[in-house]
């Protein structure tokens, strides 16, 4: 029974992202490092590279640091995490640069083989320039994201596929809906001995846009190495 509860919530969630019309799609790829520094606290860093209308244009470059700690008798993790995002402007063929801040939990609910999971996470972004662009999307300073997921470690295989659905409501803002944005994720992780994993799935964003809705499509292809 509790299996079909976590599904159906989750399922529920994800129709929002269903009416939305298709614009555009890319490749989203990265690449992690994770060091466990001791039995509570761990360190990572990551390099990821975001394309657009398909291969053809690069959207973004990005490169983060972060710090997570796991306390004694609790499901939630917290995490601290800084990340440069190197932003494409087509027109003007330049990079933008951003600057971001995220305060972050994870807690999460083992049954049988199934995991869910809930991640609150706080977000701060600031830009380089004061420069007002009316195409770029994601530009709101301080943004609260809530990510649910659910998923299943197949028995005697390395494999882990997964479902999850992200809203991104904006704080501290005049401007209306505070909701402007969610994000579909489905796909497998694939274990690799004890220190490497590949992640390959797809993502789904339908965020708004001058009142209209703007759909984006990611392959997203992903390396962990932990050590």
């Amino acid at each position: 029974m509790m299996k079909h509860i976590i599904f159906g919530v989750l399922l529920l969630l994800c129709v929002r992202t269903v009416v939305a019309q298709q614009n555009d799609w890319g490749v989203w790829t990265t690449m992690d490092i994770e060091k466990k520094l001791n039995k509570r606290w761990n360190v990572g860093a990551g390099f990821e590279y975001r394309s657009q209308d398909g291969l053809s244009l690069t959207d973004q470059i990005r490169g983060s640091l972060g710090f997570q700690y796991n306390p004694k008798k609790t499901p939630f993790k917290f995490g601290v995490n800084y990340t440069l995002i190197a932003n494409k402007k087509q027109k003007k063929d330049i990079f933008v640069n951003r600057h971001r801040f995220t305060f972050s939990a994870t807690g999460s609910y083992k049954y049988d083989r199934f995991t869910a999971s809930w991640r609150p996470r706080l977000q701060a972004t600031f830009y380089d320039t004061t420069e007002k662009d009316p195409d770029e999307l994601d530009n709101y300073r301080w943004v609260v994201r809530n990510r649910f997921g659910l998923k299943y470690n197949v028995p005697k295989l390395p494999l882990k596929p997964y479902v999850q659905i992200e809203i991104f409501n904006r704080v501290f803002s005049d401007l209306t809906p505070s909701y402007y944005k969610n994000r579909f994720s489905t796909g497998v992780e694939i274990g690799i001995g004890k220190r490497h994993e590949l992640d390959f799935g797809y993502k789904r964003n339908s965020e708004l846009k001058n009142d209209k809705k703007y759909l984006f499509n990611a392959v997203a292809v992903g390396y962990t190495f932990a050590f």
